[in-house]
């Protein structure tokens, strides 16, 4: 079986690598096929290049060592090494070669696997001392190509074995002493930190960590400590890795944005609360100057109230603009949507009584995937297909279709319809649309709803004039945690 090559730039890297490896050495991608592969392992078989890379690897095994070979490479998981796999590899000539392999899988899909044959073994001369000092250096290469400090820690004694040269420090030195200047480690005493190296070894599994600490000038300097562990034969870990990335900047500015957040906050309270009462005065004193207002002075009450009552909605747009920019990721969860979609259909009938506001069938009792700003997505809908009608009775139908994972609200209109040049624009940041009283950034507010809500919102012509806005949000069901 064969495959062509995908891998790209990483099989140069993986080739130079592999002639840097005295033994046999191959890498293979997540099917099995051979992207890479030095000339010792060519050597000890008998193939040319060309027949082996973008080759199945299991064309080179006997049939009992293929079914192993296959069961082992679907096991092998990301970060994972697996030592004395058994196979029996076909020579060129087709003479077999008793082999035993050891494997690493990386991050990317591609594996890497040596062996050891173990046929002649009497009769191989290997010399122990280079083999080692070819590990060491490739380590040491390895450790150098990483451009943040990086550690080999004791998990006993806290010493550094290992380090690159960005790390400035000295081998033998605590890591404690080395990053904190204290005499031991971080969290024991009063003043702690947290130790990665602690949670690495309870729990084997790699972790991250904040510490601050201190240059040569004194200057506070934050940094992320990852952690990864290296685990003995006995099961526990033996040492840690550790690689540390300076985040001062970055953290300074996730402090500038946390104020500019707490500022936003103090904003939205104001408009929550403080001059939407004004607001509310101002409306119910023109509402009391109406029956005192002589009649040739009424269209300007008349345009204080309506302007008055259009305040009231941008604050309460505003509001909902607030909390969506204020929003800090965490999960959207779920909503019904036909008391959001009832709600705001009673509100409205209420506020333009010379409507035409219509259900076309029933809404269902369906769930989806939204929060508790879903009402101002069909409020804002609403109120657009009537402030912008221009016909003497304004016609709004709602309807809604169900499928097997998502909900469809369509909002149709008697109005002047929205050109075609305008139906993406419609939707961004400030624009009024057509010559409107609408706030302006009304539709920009149910896009960026229902972008988080994983949906969809577009706005096509309806028969025989009008528009017709439709939301696709995703179901959700009421059995679902």
């Amino acid at each position: 079986m064969t495959t062509g090559s995908d891998a790209g730039e990483p099989d140069a890297v993986e080739a130079t690598l592999g002639e840097v490896v005295p033994f046999p050495y191959h890498s293979l991608d997540a099917d099995g096929v051979v992207r890479t592969v030095n000339d010792a392992w060519l050597e000890a078989l008998g193939y040319d290049r060309d027949a082996v890379v973008d080759t199945w690897f299991g064309a080179f095994l006997t049939a009992p060592s293929t079914e192993v070979f296959e069961r082992r490479l679907a096991a092998l998981d990301p970060g994972e090494r697996i030592e004395g796999v058994e196979l029996r590899l076909r020579r060129a000539d087709g003479e077999t070669v008793d082999s035993s392999f050891s494997a690493r899988a990386g991050e990317d899909g591609r594996s890497h696997w040596q062996f050891d044959d173990t046929t002649a073994r009497a009769d191989v001369d290997v010399d122990a001392d280079a083999d080692a000092e070819a590990a060491r250096s490739l380590l040491a290469e390895v450790m150098e190509a990483v451009p943040h400090p990086l550690y080999v820690i004791d998990a006993d004694s806290y010493t550094v074995e290992h380090a690159n040269a960005a790390a400035a420090v000295n081998e033998g030195s605590t890591c404690y002493e080395l990053t904190h200047g204290r005499d031991r480690p971080c969290h024991e005493g009063e003043s702690t930190s947290p130790c990665p190296l602690e949670s690495v070894r309870e729990t084997h599994a790699p972790t991250t960590v904040e510490h601050t600490h201190y240059d040569e000038d004194g200057s506070e300097q934050v940094h992320e400590v990852h952690a990864a562990p290296i685990v003995g034969d006995d099961g526990e870990v033996d040492r840690i890795v550790e690689s540390i990335i300076d985040i001062t900047e970055r953290a300074e500015y996730e402090q500038h944005l946390k104020q500019q957040r707490d500022d936003l906050d103090v904003l939205n309270q104001v408009l929550r609360h403080d001059m939407r009462n004004d607001l509310q005065l101002v409306l119910a004193y023109g509402e009391m100057l109406a029956s005192v207002v002589p009649e040739d002075h009424r269209s300007h009450l008349e345009t204080v109230i309506e302007s008055a009552e259009h305040a009231v909605e941008l604050t309460t747009t505003a509001r909902d603009m607030s909390d969506v920019l204020l929003d800090e990721g965490d999960d959207i969860g779920r909503a019904r949507l036909r008391p959001a979609i009832e709600t705001e259909l009673d509100k409205l009938r209420s506020t333009y009584t010379d409507a035409d506001i219509t259900v076309d069938g029933t809404i269902p009792e369906t769930t989806v995937t939204a929060n508790d700003l879903l009402n101002s997505v069909f409020r804002n809908l609403l109120k657009n297909a009537v402030q912008h009608n221009d016909e003497p009775v304004p016609v709004v139908t709602v309807s809604v279709t169900e499928a097997d994972d998502t909900v469809t609200v369509e909002v149709a209109d008697n109005g002047p319809g929205v050109p075609d040049h305008q139906k993406e624009e419609i939707f961004g940041k400030g624009e009024k649309g057509l010559e409107s009283a609408g706030t302006g950034i009304g539709l920009y507010l149910v896009q960026t709803l229902v972008s988080s809500y994983n949906g969809e919102i577009t706005v096509d012509d309806n028969d025989p004039e009008g528009a017709v806005f439709s939301v696709r949000l995703p179901r959700v069901d009421d059995g679902d945690d």
